[in-house]
């Protein structure tokens, strides 16, 4: 009886990781270069689908990855690795958004966005430097 006072969790949780997804992308692509953000993306993707092989995809399973995930994002923050840290919030917000489907489908989306626009950037450019590597034909 009391509980129904607050309202409903899961929908508050969900607005609320459809906030946040946006805003730490934001903060991201304002704090960081390009091949730091080609890097956040891909560990993004690879978090994300080692958290799904680990654990599975059931809400128990996304509880377990999510706590465990905390605990690399705690690390993280103590060895002040930014992109890892961000990275690592992007991985939580996700694993926390899937428990909350379908309310926080646009969280998903936008990391999703994020991590396909990244992780394609600069694929013409293979070593990162800006140059199309003409002078090694000269030599």
């Amino acid at each position: 009886m009391i509980f129904g006072l607050f309202g409903d969790k899961k929908k508050r949780e969900a607005k609320q990781l459809n906030s946040d997804a946006p805003l730490i992308i934001e903060q991201s692509m304002q704090t960081y270069t390009g091949p730091r953000l080609r890097e956040m993306a891909e560990m993004v993707v690879e978090h994300i689908a080692r958290a799904h092989a680990r654990y599975g995809t059931a809400e128990i399973d996304l509880k377990r990855a999510h706590y465990d995930y905390k605990g690399l994002h705690k690390e993280a923050r103590r060895n002040n690795d930014q992109v890892a840290l961000s990275a690592l919030t992007l991985v939580i917000i996700h694993l926390r958004a899937e428990m909350n489907a379908p309310a926080a489908a646009p969280a998903i989306a936008t990391i999703e966005d994020f991590t396909k626009a990244w992780m394609h950037d600069g694929d013409s450019d293979s070593d990162g430097d800006g140059e199309s590597g003409i002078e090694d034909d000269a030599n």
